[in-house]
């Protein structure tokens, strides 16, 4: 046995891997188990690009966004639902990789053409990152630049001061919950670059947008974004 096969096996054997969806010990196909495997919404072909849902639940045929295209492998619901609570609020730091290899496997499948120069994520404030204890948005986009062979740059988008969350309000009240709360810190590095936001989730779309219009004033060239799942526009029309 190779060493680092016998470290594996030494290490699955003390700290047994997990599915990231249920955190069950249990025999996992990258990371999820079958019975997780079996629940989870996929977004299924054909998809519109500029909102992310299949196309018979597109949500974007009345509105405009700054970035050029969007992707999720999954609908926020169920499984998935719980498997990026266990992340972001049970700091399971570990299954930022297992979910970024998901994540990355979308953009490969639904941008295939798009030549990407670096990966961002949403940032978050001083204060929150102190309450939360970590970054996990920044640790998933590290995760999922390093899947797409990218750079990765934390500084490039700053948050400036603390919102309210975004799902508490109606539609009318989020954009202007986020109006001037993000900024780029740094225009030079992002002007005329085709630049990759990353994400956990989208369930407005607006934190994504805001973050787009910011890179876009800056001069980026294109701007793309890609979380793990999307929320239905049934669960978001209000």
């Amino acid at each position: 046995m190779k060493k680092n096969g016998l470290l594996n096996g030494i290490l699955n054997a003390f700290f047994p891997p997990r599915c990231v969806f249920c955190d069950k010990v249990d025999y996992l196909y990258d990371g999820v188990c079958k019975e997780c495997l079996e629940k989870v919404e996929k977004i299924e072909e054909p998809v519109c690009l500029k909102c992310g849902m299949n196309k018979k639940e597109c949500r974007c045929k009345s509105e405009t966004h700054y970035f050029d295209g969007i992707c999720a492998p999954y609908s926020y619901e169920g499984v998935v639902r719980r498997g990026i609570h266990l992340y972001k609020f049970d700091k399971n730091r570990i299954n930022a990789e297992p979910l970024a290899r998901m994540i990355a496997a979308c953009v490969r499948e639904r941008f295939p053409d798009v030549r990407f120069d670096m990966a961002v994520s949403v940032p978050v404030t001083k204060s929150r990152l102190k309450e939360e204890g970590f970054d996990h948005g920044a640790l998933l986009a590290q995760a999922v630049a390093n899947e797409l062979n990218l750079l990765y740059d934390k500084t490039v988008l700053k948050k400036i001061y603390e919102t309210r969350s975004q799902h508490l309000l109606n539609r009318v009240l989020r954009r202007g919950n986020l109006a001037g709360v993000f900024e780029v810190t740094d225009s030079a590095k992002v002007e005329g670059r085709t630049v990759l936001i990353c994400d956990d989730v989208s369930t407005t779309g607006e934190t994504l947008d805001e973050c787009s219009k910011m890179l876009w004033l800056a001069g980026a060239g294109m701007i793309y974004c890609c979380t793990l799942a999307l929320t239905r526009f049934t669960e978001n029309k209000q």
